[in-house]
């Protein structure tokens, strides 16, 4: 019986030790992982305006325009939108 308790005794320390280590070994990977640059959460999903492809913020082509924040897929897209509002600015200049 008290063979039985020494073994399960052992393994639960080989447990808690193992996932201490194994916390300690993906903190320091968090630690060193690069900062995101958009200020974005993980898991934030955006969509872009042109095509409507959702993608990950930290991923996505960012423009920042009169104080709101855009996302793309790609730079064609941000261009495409840049273009679309230019036009759209135009027509309702001369109109």
């Amino acid at each position: 019986m008290l063979s039985i308790a020494i073994r399960i005794l052992s393994a639960i320390l080989l447990i808690w030790l193992f996932r201490r280590l194994l916390g300690m070994f993906l903190g320091s990977a968090r630690a060193n992982r690069p900062k995101d640059q958009t200020g974005a959460s993980s898991n934030h999903m955006v969509k872009d305006p042109v095509c409507g492809m959702y993608m990950d913020a930290r991923l996505a082509v960012r423009l920042k325009t009169n104080g709101e924040d855009f996302y793309f897929c790609s730079e064609d897209c941000k261009n495409k939108y840049l273009s679309q509002s230019a036009g759209s600015a135009g027509n309702s200049a001369s109109g």
